[in-house]
């Protein structure tokens, strides 16, 4: 694929004790997610909502369908999305993913601490989990109407028009609040979202950092959210990623091989699309197009190049970090609902809201180390002194020494 590039530098398990935990931990908000008074954010307008239909009459969202264990699953989430250990996308089901990032989270900062010990809320106060408040209000604004558009899903259509927007106010908002359309509709049984108005109000997850005014489907969007991250998340001092093809996890670590975050993605399709070696970050794209190369769709039936232009449901998302292997990135998503499934050509496909996050947090030139527990990849990219990511497979594991493709390739 060619881009267009703007270069730019049950946790709830269902038992006794996680409820116990949920309700007797004595957890304090993070001063990063709080309002001044010290609460968490309750609800939430804009000028653009207030000033919009305010003598429309809407229905009221209703009280959030969602049982106990699923409010507490929500706020679990939410609280490790906010500090750099992505649960994907937010369901109120604590499944595998969350699992695997509340179990790393601990291991790295609480090591030898159990996340769900009610005696010891270590890891409870740390991540700021907030049951009470983990579901807010939002009211919808112009902003959110205006990157809703006509989206087609046929690569002649995409390509005549001017931008891949949201399909939906359904659609824009599902993907603000990082969560499913199940688990939208659940907050609000009383509203028919696919027929919701700018100065509506609606329930939502309340994550952290909660939205701005701006997001990534309105051009101009994405930077405004790119400087609320940076300016939000735990920083963190990336030295070099890993991916793990078999676990479809994008993990990021520092000079002292500390993990520092955790990703989902989705991998090729087909085991001889992925990646056989290591690559660096060689170029970083925002809101970037895509390409449309006829030898890669042959069931469409298109004998010349495309140009699928920008926007949230762009096939390459709203991010693109490329890697020094052809055709080969981590990206964004135009259905989030999907990451973690394969079906790529090769690259790494994420949710567009982690796309964003780990593009705060990366650079050109940065190592990516690929992890394949099934066929161990020999390293092939040159590492600073210190640096020796986990998961990497021992010499004994291959035949001979391991050769480097990429000094193969060069040559």
């Amino acid at each position: 694929m060619t881009l267009r590039s703007i270069v730019y530098h049950g946790i709830i398990v269902s038992t006794a004790i996680s409820f116990i935990f949920a309700t007797t931990a004595t957890g304090q908000s993070d001063s990063r997610w709080t309002s001044p008074s010290g609460s968490s954010r309750s609800a939430h307008s804009t000028s653009n909502a207030e000033n919009a239909n305010d003598t429309a009459e809407f229905p009221a969202p209703g009280k959030p369908q969602l049982n106990y264990t699923q409010r507490v699953a929500l706020a679990w989430q939410i609280a490790l999305a906010a500090n750099n250990f992505s649960p994907g996308i937010l369901d109120s089901n604590f499944g595998p993913h969350s699992r695997r990032a509340l179990k790393e989270y601990a291991a790295r900062f609480f090591p030898g601490v159990n996340p769900l010990d009610p005696h010891n809320p270590a890891v409870f106060n740390a991540l700021g989990v907030d049951v009470k408040n983990a579901i807010t209000q939002y009211t919808i604004t112009q902003d959110d109407a205006d990157a809703v558009g006509h989206l087609h899903w046929t690569w002649l259509k995409m390509a005549a028009g001017s931008r891949m927007p949201y399909a939906s106010l359904e659609d824009c908002l599902c993907e603000k609040f990082h969560c499913t359309e199940g688990l939208m509709r659940a907050l609000n049984p009383h509203v028919n979202l696919q027929n919701v108005s700018v100065g509506q109000t609606i329930n939502v997850p309340n994550i952290r950092p909660f939205p701005g005014p701006n997001d990534f489907g309105n051009p101009g969007g994405l930077r405004a959210v790119i400087q609320q991250d940076k300016q939000m998340f735990p920083e963190a001092h990336v030295a070099y990623l890993t991916v793990n093809l078999a676990q479809k996890a994008i993990r990021a670590y520092n000079r002292h091989n500390q993990q520092v975050a955790l990703f989902w993605c989705s991998i090729a399709a087909h085991k001889a699309d992925l990646p056989t070696e290591d690559a660096v970050i060689k170029d970083i794209a925002l809101d970037p197009n895509y390409t449309f190369i006829p030898s890669m769709y042959p069931q469409a039936k298109i004998d010349h190049r495309l140009i699928i232009p920008p926007g949230p449901r762009n096939p390459v998302g709203i991010v693109w970090m490329g890697l020094d292997l052809p055709g080969v990135g981590m990206h964004g998503n135009p259905v989030p609902q999907h990451i973690g499934l394969t079906g790529s050509h090769g690259c790494f496909r994420m949710c567009n809201w982690d796309a964003v996050h780990l593009l705060t947090m990366v650079h050109i030139g940065l190592p990516v180390i690929m992890i394949n527990p099934k066929k161990p990849i020999p390293l092939t990219v040159a590492l600073p002194p210190g640096i020796n990511p986990p998961g990497l497979p021992e010499q004994s594991e291959y035949v001979g020494p391991p050769a480097s493709r990429r000094d193969q390739r060069a040559q």
